[in-house]
């Protein structure tokens, strides 16, 4: 079988990567002088501006034919945790909105986070809020901008001061690293010191001509990560079907499957096995129906076969009476070949090439390795419980899927 797909394809025919613009998330604390920033450079006073009090609320976007970026606002940023966790799921979610529904104006290409040239601060907590706003954007450069820059011996002393403290944070951190690429003081708002002194607009030009010039690299990094926002989304859709699957396969098991006619289960799975194909967009039938089909004939072979009714009798706190034993087989069976699917579905998806690959072994092998993952999370389940019935095993499958995934993270690290 020579199945091997080019991993942004599907991503390019819905997502318009040629669209001239970038996205710029500006961000800062509340009074940092964002909105006036953002007027500045919009040349109108299209985000309000105030004083003291948070004046945005959400997100907002703005754009303006001449200027080559989208600017998209966010609350401000505060030191309490609730405020900074809803600003990173607000952003989150608005991100991956946009890779779902292909809307470019969502994607993040770039960051502006603004400081107060006033304030004379960069600490540790700031910069890792910053990185953790871009956790799902790898690598997107990060402009910190000074804002209020009126005085000349500031300037310099907060630029070092930024860069002093960056390169602190990335040397500690070496696998949550910021990809900082400038620090630019700017003066959004002429400022009147005293009756003889005016401090005029400056760095407006350098921080745009900075962003045009970074627009290219920006582009490229942003298409790798959409895919990764797009890989999470398609997981997530295909492991909720597998979580209905084998709660429904197992109460099946209990009402009326003997397991020799494990068969009955079949169409079910078969169903799950497509809607999963159907997620990564596998569209070949007749690639796709031979990895189901070799799918269904091993989840039949592990059905039927003793070793598992076995393993799960010896758990302790599950009711060993038979129609409960076969229920939990049924789901753990489906669980384990769902899991396998997303990760056979996903490879090609990604562009793997599976050529060449003896199908039989290759899905008996991972069957090998997911069925005592599935017992493991079952056995463990019921510690903790001093009974457990079908009723739990949504529980049991969903510990499952956080399991791989912390394992998979594990890994990784090595």
């Amino acid at each position: 079988m020579a199945y091997k797909k080019d991993k942004e394809k599907d991503i390019e025919h819905v997502i318009d990567f040629n669209d001239e613009k970038i996205n710029v998330i500006i961000m800062g604390v509340s009074g940092s002088g964002k909105s006036t920033l953002i007027n500045a450079i919009m040349e109108d006073d299209v985000a309000t501006v105030g004083v003291g009090d948070a004046v945005t609320d959400g997100i907002s976007i703005y754009e303006k034919e001449k200027i080559p970026f989208r600017m998209i606002d966010t609350v401000g940023y505060e030191f309490g945790i609730f405020r900074q966790m809803k600003i990173k799921n607000e952003l989150k979610r608005f991100c991956k909105e946009g890779v779902k529904n292909a809307e470019i104006n969502k994607l993040i290409h770039a960051i502006w986070f603004c400081i107060d040239g006033t304030s004379k601060r960069v600490d540790q907590n700031t910069l890792e809020y910053i990185r953790s706003v871009s956790n799902d954007w790898v690598g997107v450069p990060i402009i910190i901008v000074f804002t209020k820059s009126y005085s000349e011996v500031d300037i310099e002393e907060n630029i070092n001061m930024a860069k002093v403290a960056v390169e602190k944070y990335n040397a500690i951190h070496k696998k949550k690293t910021m990809n900082v690429i400038d620090y630019i003081p700017v003066v959004a708002l002429e400022y009147q010191i005293n009756e003889d002194v005016t401090v005029l607009q400056r760095g407006l030009d350098q921080l745009i001509e900075k962003t045009v010039e970074i627009a290219p690299q920006a582009k490229n990094i942003a298409r790798d990560n959409v895919f990764v926002i797009d890989l999470k989304l398609k997981q997530k859709m295909a492991q909720s079907v597998v979580l209905g699957t084998t709660v429904g396969a197992a109460g099946v098991g209990v009402m009326n499957i003997a397991v020799p006619d494990a068969s009955v289960l079949m169409p079910m799975q078969s169903a799950m096995l497509s809607r999963i194909a159907k997620t990564y967009h596998i569209s070949d039938d007749a690639e796709k129906k031979e990895i189901i089909d070799r799918l269904l004939k091993a989840g039949l072979a592990a059905l039927v076969g003793k070793t598992l009714v076995e393993q799960i009798k010896k758990i302790p706190g599950i009711n060993i009476a038979g129609a409960v034993i076969n229920g939990f087989v049924a789901g753990a069976v489906t669980l384990a070949l769902g899991e396998i699917s997303i990760n056979l579905f996903e490879r090609i998806y990604k562009g793997e090439d599976l050529s060449g690959i003896n199908w039989d072994e290759e899905i008996k092998k991972q069957f090998d390795q997911y069925m005592p993952k599935v017992i493991e999370i079952i056995a463990n389940y019921t510690k903790n419980n001093d009974k457990v019935a079908i009723s739990n095993l949504k529980d049991i499958a969903k510990n499952f899927f956080k399991n791989d995934k912390d394992k998979a993270k594990a890994d990784k690290k090595k």
